[in-house]
C-alpha cells in the first residue's frame, strides 16, 4: 500500500457482519444461507431489495438486534488513536437508515467514524461501495461478503473478509483480499501494517 507522508490511514468497514455481529446463533447461519441460496446470484451485480413494508420491518427488526463486536470496536479505539481515520460504509438501503443512526447513536458509535456512510440512494450494494471507496480514498476495506470484496479488486484498497460462520476462508482465493476469523484479527493485522509503513518512513 502506497502513503504519503503525513496522510492518515483510511480504514473503511462494512457495518453488518464486521462492526455489527448478529446474537441469533444458529439461526441466523440458516437465514444467511437462505439468502444466499435464493436471494444472490454469486459474482454478479444482482442483490435483493425487500419490496413490501413486511420485508422491510423484517430487515430492520434482523439488524436492530445486531450487537456491537466488542473486541473489534476496543481495536479500532486503539489505532483511532494512532491517527488512523475510520469510514463507516454500509449499503444498507434508505428505508433501514433511520434505525441504522438509532442503533449507532444506541451503542454509542458515532464518534468512532470519522464519516457514516450509508446507502441513502438505494444503489446497487456494489457500486455503491465501489464508489464510497473511491471517493473517501480508503486504504484498507473489511467486509463479510466475499463476492462484494471480488468485485471491489479494482479498488485500491487492500482487502480484508471476516469470513462469517457459515463460510470457509478455503473459499478464498485471491492474493488481495486476505482471509481472517473476526473484525479483531483484521484490525490486528492492519495495525501490524501501518506501524511498519510507519517506522520505514521514519527511518
Amino acid at each position: 500500500m502506497e502513503r504519503k507522508e503525513n496522510r492518515s490511514v483510511r480504514i473503511g468497514c462494512d457495518l453488518d457482519g464486521v462492526v455489527a455481529k448478529h446474537n441469533l446463533s444458529g439461526f441466523w447461519v440458516k437465514v444467511r444461507l437462505l439468502k444466499e441460496k435464493f436471494l444472490k446470484k454469486t459474482h454478479t451485480k444482482a442483490y435483493y431489495y425487500p419490496q413490501t413494508k413486511i420485508e422491510q420491518i423484517a430487515w430492520k427488526v434482523i439488524n436492530w438486534i445486531r450487537i456491537p463486536d466488542n473486541r473489534g470496536i476496543a481495536h479500532l479505539k486503539d489505532i483511532r488513536e494512532k491517527g488512523c481515520r475510520f469510514f463507516l460504509i454500509t449499503s444498507r438501503f434508505k428505508f433501514n437508515d433511520p434505525s441504522t443512526q438509532k442503533w449507532l447513536k444506541k451503542y454509542r458509535l458515532f464518534s468512532l467514524f470519522d464519516k457514516v456512510i450509508v446507502n441513502v440512494q438505494d444503489t446497487p450494494p456494489i457500486d455503491f461501495k465501489i464508489d464510497a471507496i473511491t471517493r473517501e480514498k480508503i486504504d484498507f476495506f473489511i467486509d463479510d461478503d466475499l463476492e462484494v470484496l471480488l468485485a471491489l479488486e479494482k479498488t485500491r484498497a487492500k482487502l480484508y473478509w471476516v469470513v462469517p460462520g457459515h463460510r470457509s476462508h478455503l473459499e478464498n482465493h485471491r492474493q488481495k483480499i486476505r482471509s481472517c476469523h473476526s473484525f479483531s484479527e483484521v484490525l490486528q493485522e492492519i495495525d501490524q501494517e501501518v506501524s511498519f509503513i510507519t517506522k520505514s518512513l521514519s527511518s
